[in-house]
């Protein structure tokens, strides 16, 4: 008999809305986080952070033996489940959230968390948050000469559609109405502008306090109508325009979703490549604004320096780490703070996340190879001097 597959959706900020307000006074819910990195088993990954809180719940005594039958339960159930899992590509991380009375659904991020599994009187979605809010959320545009539709693209998805803009553009004006051909044109255009212009007003609205949170425009349109659109942009509009696409008559939504996601992927490659080439840079001069390799990394951390840690797409190394005060190093055994012995971990790039994370120093884990960045695997861009 063939194995079912356990279906996994992509986690929106409707899902997180819903989720914040779950809170039941002596009731247990589970979160759990699983960080996808390439060449990894999820499944291995899932179970051991599963079974590391279970055995300590059963350690503490703090939940009465009926709510700790429960969470073996469910935690047995959850790793069952797993095992089943066919997630997408793009997955960066794998989300659950359940209650002890009812098991809940599998979610998909592409951004990565550390893995976690924390059971609590409420879902632990502060991680999910940071992440998400991360992200950039995209506007874009499907233009036409007389038409105009805006929709927010999130986390490659389409999430917020607007209500269409219609302009009265004629199509077509006969001659025999008395009108020079030119005359004619001219009417059609200046309708055409019109439309145009309302449209950039409306974009601009979009960009103007930063209120509805799109950090970029993409525009989906026949390539005369974008090339207007575009001289028309105001500057703050123009600022945030990364790309454009031809649009087909009778568009669907697939399409722009599609074709969105492709912008989205240059753009985050390029933008790739610049923080690169700055971090090269920078790390070559005499002041350092950055720097390379995992020693200088963890020395500049150590010291408070680091604004931003760059982890290569498939950066893995062993290391140590104090079991008190999480001192990182790739190669002390004692730890010069608490003077004990280090652990040894196989992953390190996964001990500088949590770091980052818990004390809120950016990070980008870079999702394309580069041969000249690939050398070091990992770097830091330096907090500034001014």
């Amino acid at each position: 008999m063939a194995r079912r597959k356990i279906s996994i959706e992509r986690l929106t900020g409707k899902d997180i809305e819903e989720l914040s307000k779950k809170r039941n006074g002596g009731e247990v819910f589970f979160s759990l986080y699983v960080g996808v990195k390439p060449g990894r088993n999820f499944v291995a990954e899932a179970n051991s952070v599963i079974s590391e809180e279970v055995q300590r719940i059963e350690k503490n005594g703090v939940y009465p033996a009926n709510i700790v039958k429960k969470i073996q339960k469910i935690s047995k159930k959850m790793k069952d489940e797993i095992k089943l899992l066919r997630i997408p590509g793009e997955t960066r991380t794998i989300v659950m959230f359940c209650g002890a009375d009812r098991f809940g659904k599998f979610y998909h991020v592409p951004s990565y968390i550390p893995s976690k599994f924390v059971i609590e009187s409420d879902f632990h979605i502060h991680p999910l948050v940071e992440a998400v809010e991360s992200h950039p959320k995209y506007l874009v545009l499907v233009l036409e000469r007389d038409k105009a539709r805006f929709f927010d693209f999130f986390l490659g998805q389409i999430e917020k559609i607007s209500e269409m803009i219609s302009s009265e553009v004629p199509q077509r004006i006969k001659s025999a109405r008395g009108l020079m051909e030119s005359n004619v044109q001219s009417h059609i255009e200046d309708h055409e502008n019109q439309h145009l212009k309302k449209v950039c007003m409306e974009t601009e609205n979009y960009f103007r306090f930063g209120k509805n949170g799109h950090s970029y425009l993409i525009i989906g349109a026949h390539r005369e109508v974008a090339e207007k659109y575009s001289k028309m942009l105001g500057e703050r509009s123009k600022n945030k325009f990364i790309g454009s696409y031809p649009i087909t008559p009778n568009y669907k939504i697939e399409e722009i979703k599609r074709k969105s996601q492709k912008v989205v992927e240059e753009h985050e490659r390029s933008s790739e490549e610049k923080l690169i080439e700055g971090i090269l840079n920078g790390a070559g001069k005499k002041k350092n604004s950055a720097v390379l390799s995992l020693e200088s990394v963890l020395e500049n951390y150590h010291l408070h320096n680091v604004e931003t840690f760059v982890i290569g797409s498939n950066y893995r190394t062993a290391g140590y780490v104090c079991p008190k005060c999480h001192y990182i190093s790739s190669y002390r055994k004692i730890c010069p703070k608490n003077n004990i012995g280090m652990e040894q971990v196989d992953d390190l790039a996964d001990e500088i996340i949590e770091e980052a994370v818990a004390n809120k120093i950016k990070i980008k884990l870079l999702l394309y190879p580069n041969e000249k960045f690939d050398k070091f695997g990992i770097g830091a861009v330096l907090k500034s001097s001014k």
